[in-house]
């Protein structure tokens, strides 16, 4: 592996080609996946990561081989918070192995396993790093304390637009439903994100929200809709769509906007005025997991500034170390200049998670969700 830095154009959106990835790949199943093997420390064990796909630079797992001697299984098999759920919790729930050291989920995924138990404590004295981690990351209502998970990176739900196509400079969400606008607006399958984004512009907070305020959003998302308004409701696809000019605007991830920029610059991504939606993926030891040491000593590796910089000019989102930004300034001072990488105070400040939900919640949310976006 070359020690020449990366470069700003070898950025990649985890979301954009996730599917496509995990076509590409075969589907890759627990218990296979991407190794790169240069030693064979810590008693000949290996460590095993699952992550999502093109979610990573091209040479931080050798860097850390070589930097620990601990050999690095890393599986890029996540391809769906559900679909992963599904695979893993019956035998996390009987204290099986699942042939994993560390999983990296969003937010309500990794805060239904830490619930469930199934998730191992951080140990404090392999872990010095940790107090990199961004104030604003520190205190999350799935984790207080962040006893069982940090992210791996974060990312922002907004609007990305084609002005050439809108004829005009958006600014929040209710510019998703001008009429003039009507079979040209895409919003994700992604329920979280489409609800949340709709509670902000309608004044409503996703971090506190209760079901009527589920219940207004669907409906407002359901209404337009019915008239017209919403050409489909996408997972990834959305990026080509509004890159290829098929749609003017579009519930968008800010890394996807990001990636698309090179070929596509007269693209825009907003955070509306009412604000943006924050997510992280989030890495997690299992309880079951024998290998704990290691996964800690990966963790530990990966909160260093200069290493989360490297991973950040690979697949650019948001790092959630502190002091990455400016390693990333001085390795890919393009990307790092971003806003959608290394967002401003101003634009932090606007940013809204949903809270966490109860799985009778999750459920009754996501009931009236389907039905409002006709699936």
């Amino acid at each position: 592996m070359s020690d020449a830095e990366p470069r700003a154009g070898d950025s990649i959106s985890r979301r954009r080609f996730l599917l496509r990835s995990a076509l590409a790949a075969g589907g890759m199943a627990l218990g296979s996946g991407l190794t790169s093997a240069c030693g064979r420390g810590a008693g000949g064990r290996t460590l095993r990561i699952s992550n999502w796909p093109l979610y990573i630079d091209g040479r931080t797992v050798a860097d850390f081989e070589r930097a620990t001697g601990i050999r690095t299984e890393y599986t890029e098999d996540i391809n769906d918070n559900a679909e992963f759920f599904a695979r893993i919790s019956e035998p996390l729930r009987r204290g099986q192995s699942i042939d994993r050291d560390i999983i990296i989920l969003t937010d309500w995924t990794a805060g239904r396993l830490i619930e469930l138990g199934y998730v191992a404590p951080l140990i404090p004295g392999k872990f010095p790093h940790k107090t990199n981690l961004l104030d604003d990351l520190t205190q999350v209502d799935f984790d207080p304390g962040r006893r069982y998970s940090v992210p791996w990176l974060s990312g922002m739900t907004g609007i990305g637009y084609n002005p050439e196509k809108t004829g005009r400079e958006l600014t929040g969400v209710e510019d998703l439903f001008d009429p003039r606008l009507k079979g040209q607006v895409t919003m994700l399958t992604e329920m979280r994100d489409t609800l949340g984004l709709v509670m902000l512009g309608m004044g409503r907070d996703p971090a506190r929200c209760t079901r009527a305020d589920v219940e207004a959003a669907a409906a407002r998302v359901k209404q337009a809709r019915e008239r017209g308004q919403i050409r489909k409701f996408t997972g990834n696809d959305y990026a080509e769509d509004l890159a290829a000019g098929n749609i003017a605007a579009a519930l968008a991830w800010s890394g996807d906007i990001q990636g698309l920029a090179a070929d596509n610059p007269g693209l825009r991504w907003l955070a509306p005025a009412e604000g943006a939606i924050l997510y992280s993926d989030n890495m997690m030891i299992p309880k079951s997991s024998d290998r704990q040491d290691l996964a800690m000593a990966w963790m530990d590796y990966v909160y260093d500034p200069r290493h989360s910089a490297r991973i950040v000019a690979g697949a650019p989102y948001l790092s959630p170390v502190k002091g990455a930004a400016a390693e990333l300034a001085r390795i890919a001072p393009e990307l790092a200049s971003s806003p959608l990488v290394n967002p401003p105070a101003e634009l932090r400040a606007r940013l809204h998670v949903f809270r966490t939900l109860s799985d009778a919640e999750a459920t009754d949310y996501n009931r009236i969700f389907q039905d409002a976006i006709g699936a």
